[in-house]
């Protein structure tokens, strides 16, 4: 039976590309930088501390990485309530909470991001942990973001637990490689409609009723 769902946070759980790229360009702009909307999909993949040095080596950027990391963050947060859930994540989140599968969130991204966010939404008592970049030193597609965060459910429940009884939600082919190599299953919520799917996801999907079949599907293969 499905026991453990490990979901990845941006993107996936709510639609905040285009807020995060909004933060860099109000605080550049504020700054005298810009940048090119080229760039986009290099930033929706990068974390805060990779697209600064980005920016330090492609736009001149001179502002220490703290300071920019705390600018950029302080815009986010005082605008994340606009961020919108994915179509078919509150029935999710309330569907593994009901079914008693124990959740937390695998990302590539930095605690000072996820948390807000997931406070504000009123999401965080859905899980058990936020697994963020702090608590790991490879990224995905590397692995470790899942192995790591398998071994700290391990620690918090005390047992031992079957990949089979678990279950990835990633959006990025990134993400989807990472859950793959972990040796889980994993459901790709595409970011855009007509992206390739991933050929490591069990099931792609886009759209919300797809999405929630996926999971019913899922659950159901796993009995």
């Amino acid at each position: 039976m499905l026991r453990f769902a490990f979901w990845d946070c941006d993107n996936t759980l709510v639609e905040n590309a285009p807020l995060h790229w909004k933060k860099h360009e109000t605080i550049l702009l504020k700054h005298g930088y810009t940048l090119s909307p080229d760039v986009k999909h290099t930033f929706y993949q990068n974390n805060g501390n990779q697209n600064w040095q980005w920016m330090v080596e492609n736009i001149g950027l001179t502002i220490p990485c703290e300071d920019y990391l705390k600018e950029v963050d302080a815009w986010y947060h005082a605008n994340v309530h606009e961020v919108p859930f994915r179509g078919g994540v509150p029935w999710a989140l309330d569907y593994f909470k009901t079914h008693g599968v124990k959740q937390c969130v695998v990302t590539n991204a930095r605690r000072s991001s996820v948390e807000p966010m997931l406070n504000v939404k009123g999401i965080s008592p859905y899980f058990e942990f936020a697994w963020c970049k702090e608590n790991y030193s490879a990224r995905k597609p590397d692995p470790m973001p899942y192995l790591t965060a398998l071994e700290n459910m391990e620690r918090l429940t005390g047992q031992k637990i079957d990949k089979s009884e678990c279950l990835a939600i990633e959006d990025d082919p990134l993400g989807v490689t990472a859950a793959h190599l972990a040796g889980l299953p994993v459901i790709q919520r595409r970011y855009e409609r007509d992206e390739t799917p991933s050929p490591h996801a069990d099931i792609s999907v886009f759209d919300e009723d797809d999405f929630i079949a996926a999971i019913l599907n899922m659950s159901l293969s796993t009995d």
